[in-house]
């Protein structure tokens, strides 16, 4: 994750219009996602092709997120609760196209939603919205190894954003990054006390011997 984006080509704003150009497909990302922040819905990647000999991306789709429609799933006859449709069939999207000078262009834009939009002061809490940067995750981490608890390091994050909707983040998403730090950091502590038992049985056992590939 990086908290501080790169626009060598383009203004990243929210107006997003035909041939507008872009250093790379991540930066058309970022700034279609700032657009759909700005008026209320959430970004996903359909494809991206590339180029078969030397590999980079010669075109992107990026959609709605409520774009096509979920697969019916064949375990549909014996699930007594059925997930929420989430999916609309929306046509909202751009695609990009990388140019003989590098820059890649908006070649198709389709602005039309074929359902209501969320309020832009709720964009925060959509999927594509959501994000922990660098500097937030380095900051929950001395919180973290302060003692300080979840729910406590939650609201003085918000606090020090000027409100959750400035965090960029919500409540689930914090507990899930702190859930996932202590899963690593536990599979490492396991991992450093195999390695330290297996070091010292092989200085008791010269017989006994292992690798650490």
């Amino acid at each position: 994750m990086d908290p501080i984006s790169t626009k060598p080509q383009g203004e990243c704003n929210v107006s997003i219009k035909l041939e507008m150009g872009f250093g790379s497909d991540e930066h058309a990302y970022e700034c279609y996602n700032e657009y759909a922040a700005s008026i209320g819905f959430s970004v996903r990647k359909e494809y991206a092709n590339k180029n078969r000999v030397q590999g980079y991306v010669t075109s992107t789709k990026f959609t709605c997120y409520k774009e096509g429609y979920r697969n019916r799933d064949k375990r549909d006859s014996i699930v007594k609760k059925h997930r929420k449709e989430t999916r609309a069939g929306c046509l909202a999207h751009i695609i990009i196209s990388h140019q003989s000078n590098g820059v890649f262009h908006i070649t198709l834009f389709e602005d039309k939603h074929n359902y209501p939009l969320v309020d832009p002061t709720l964009s925060y809490l959509l999927s594509s919205q959501r994000k922990i940067k660098v500097v937030q995750a380095y900051e929950l981490d001395l919180l973290d190894d302060s003692g300080i608890r979840p729910k406590a390091s939650f609201e003085y994050a918000a606090c020090q954003a000027g409100g959750q909707s400035f965090l960029g983040y919500t409540k689930r998403d914090h507990k899930n990054y702190l859930r996932d730090k202590r899963q690593k950091s536990l599979k490492h502590g396991v991992g450093r006390s195999l390695v330290n038992y297996f070091e010292k049985r092989s200085l008791e056992d010269p017989a006994f011997q292992f690798s650490y590939s």
